[in-house]
């Protein structure tokens, strides 16, 4: 196997892109796109997208809000490549929209290295942005573009050291980091990276935990096999200095009823069958995430790179139970599908994206939340957050993740991580991959699960204030 050309950066999927529509507030919304016979769009309810306003309510972060916790005076910091010249006057146009009574957040842009611009990561860029904003609307946002390459870089991980340093020495304690990038164990394992490399980056993760400051990445979105052929995770998710994001399928005020694998009608419209739903303002369901009809699902699973950590010890059981001795990954998880995607401004035009890009940076702006409240308390900023993770008992801390079947047919089991995939007749199976199960409590596909906004807030100070006394 040829690891150079296997490696691949996790960045946003954004594969539907949405003609920009307004409601009578002049605010985009969110209706689905779909293919005409000559290529054109219309827009039509069979794709589920978000707002920020359904986000913010599916998480329960209007009560955070009303208490004042909104990000301000927290420093939200996105590492991403080289890829946007845009990247404010798409937030402008993001904030404009949604969050028209409100200032504009102090933005920045760090510029490390020579640019060379990759277009891929525009997206990439506009998504972590404003994403970021949408859930902690008064926060600061600093996006640190470096060397992370096209995918086929050979400079990726000198660059990723280059940043992660550059943060560790230069933001205070209480700093959050998204990083919406990764790279297949065996990148390291087989030698496409050096041990020296790993340890470096490690020493520079390790020294923004010592300052306190909170690391989050993608957990990756090709399943339990990170794009390889075997059972793989992704590197910087699988660092014990990281909190791992996985990815969920929110279902929020509908819900999904797929009555055919089929997701398209002659390869020209999509199939009203597969992307089937019920209507209900009352609904909110979660499941992991497992998109057949794009042969995507969250990543998770265990590390070849690293042993259990000690805070891991609570879960330790689950991992052996899975044949392995290493750390699990997810810790965490947030909406990721793309059926349910967010709605991004790029350049121009408006997209509607997923993948766990979308969930790492939306979890970096929680926490940011999460540190505002500590701060006002007089309380120390949270820091490496996994240790304070594995130590929280209240199960209602977190929206527990459960298999789920929907609908008649295979791509409605959303069950683990493990990818479909359609053959060439046109049925659906599974992959030769396998995958991890979801499973009540923590697993190797959602972690705990998704933060469930002022119950998850009261248990963090609770854990904390016991480790305080």
């Amino acid at each position: 196997m040829n690891i150079k050309n296997m490696k691949k950066l996790n960045i946003a999927i954004g594969v539907l892109l949405l003609s920009a529509c307004f409601n009578e507030n002049n605010q985009s919304t969110c209706t689905a796109p779909s293919y005409n016979s000559d290529g054109s769009f219309t827009q039509e309810e069979q794709i589920r997208c978000y707002t920020p306003l359904d986000m913010q309510g599916a998480y329960g972060l209007n009560v955070l809000y009303d208490m004042g916790l909104t990000g301000l005076g927290q420093t939200i910091v996105l590492i991403d490549s080289y890829g946007s010249l845009t990247a404010e006057e798409d937030l402008t146009v993001f904030h404009e929209n949604f969050f028209p009574n409100k200032d504009m957040p102090e933005f920045q842009q760090i510029i490390l290295g020579t640019p060379d611009y990759y277009e891929d990561w525009g997206g990439e860029i506009a998504l972590d942005v404003q994403w970021a904003h949408a859930i902690a609307p008064d926060a600061a946002i600093h996006l640190i573009m470096a060397e992370l390459g096209d995918g086929e870089s050979d400079t990726i991980i000198a660059g990723a050291i280059e940043a992660i340093t550059y943060v560790a020495n230069n933001y205070p304690a209480g700093t959050v980091v998204s990083m919406s990038f990764g790279d297949p164990e065996s990148a390291y394992t087989e030698g496409y990276y050096t041990d020296t490399e790993l340890l470096e980056m490690e020493a520079a993760l390790q020294l923004g935990i010592e300052n306190g400051i909170t690391f989050f990445a993608s957990a990756g979105d090709y399943g339990s096999s990170s794009g390889e052929d075997e059972p793989s995770i992704l590197y910087p998710a699988s660092s014990a200095y990281v909190t791992a994001v996985g990815g969920t399928l929110l279902q929020y005020g509908w819900s999904w009823y797929p009555n055919s694998d089929s997701y398209t009608i002659d390869y020209v419209s999509y199939n009203p069958d597969y992307f089937n739903t019920n209507n209900n303002p009352m609904q909110r369901l979660e499941t992991v995430w497992n998109e057949a009809w794009l042969g995507l699902a969250t990543g998770g699973g265990i590390s070849t790179l690293f042993d259990i950590p000690d805070w891991q010890a609570p879960v330790a059981d689950k991992i052996y139970a899975n044949s392995g001795s290493g750390r699990g990954i997810p810790d965490l998880a947030w909406s990721a599908s793309v059926n349910g995607g967010v709605l991004i401004y790029d350049d121009g035009t408006w997209e509607v994206v997923g993948g766990t890009s979308s969930s790492s940076p939306q979890t970096a702006a929680f926490f940011s939340l999460m540190n505002q409240h500590l701060a006002s308390e007089g309380m120390d900023y949270i820091g490496h957050l996994n240790p304070w993770l594995y130590q929280l008992n209240d199960g209602n801390a977190f929206n527990d993740i459960l298999p789920v079947s929907q609908g008649t047919v295979l791509a409605g089991e959303q069950v683990s991580n493990q990818l479909f995939e359609y053959l060439d007749d046109g049925s659906l199976t599974y992959s030769d991959v396998a995958g991890y199960s979801t499973t009540q409590g923590w697993d190797l596909t959602t972690g705990f699960g998704s933060p469930r906004g002022k119950a998850f807030l009261d248990a963090l100070v609770a854990v904390m204030s016991e480790n305080d006394d």
